[in-house]
């Protein structure tokens, strides 16, 4: 069973393939190398970070000028894009797909818990653990 992990992200999302449970790949892929893999494995599930869940503002950009704010906005609405183009092309290929609710506590900031769950120990970006961080969430479903 192929199981692909994508953290959205309007210029290359974090990805990560585990195959039969254990963790394969961890990185960053563009929305068409995603594609391109999806259309080869077409039984693939992918497990998808929902930053079109993002409905607020971020509390700590109240600190910030008017400027940072509508950048900050902008970078969310742009990776909601590439989550919502991701979905529609899954979906036209028969593709499956599930959503998580962006949660605290994954991997991305913790290189050390990462690597003691999955047993990863090649090179990973918090992108890329984000990205398996939600795989997981489906391999242990």
């Amino acid at each position: 069973m192929l199981v692909v992990g994508i953290d959205p992200d309007s210029e290359k999302h974090g990805f990560a393939l585990y195959k039969n449970g254990e963790l394969m790949e961890c990185g960053r892929k563009t929305s068409i190398e995603i594609i391109e893999f999806a259309k080869a494995n077409t039984a693939a599930v992918f497990a998808i970070e929902d930053v079109l869940a993002n409905t607020f503002v971020y509390g700590r950009n109240t600190r910030s000028n008017k400027a940072i704010q509508s950048r900050i906005a902008m970078s969310v609405g742009r990776c909601q894009q590439a989550q919502y183009e991701l979905m529609q092309w899954l979906e036209h290929y028969g593709i499956g797909y599930r959503l998580f609710k962006p949660q605290r506590g994954n991997w991305a900031k913790n290189k050390t818990q990462f690597e003691r769950i999955t047993g990863w120990s090649g090179r990973s970006n918090e992108d890329g653990r984000s990205a398996a961080f939600f795989g997981y969430l489906l391999v242990k479903k």
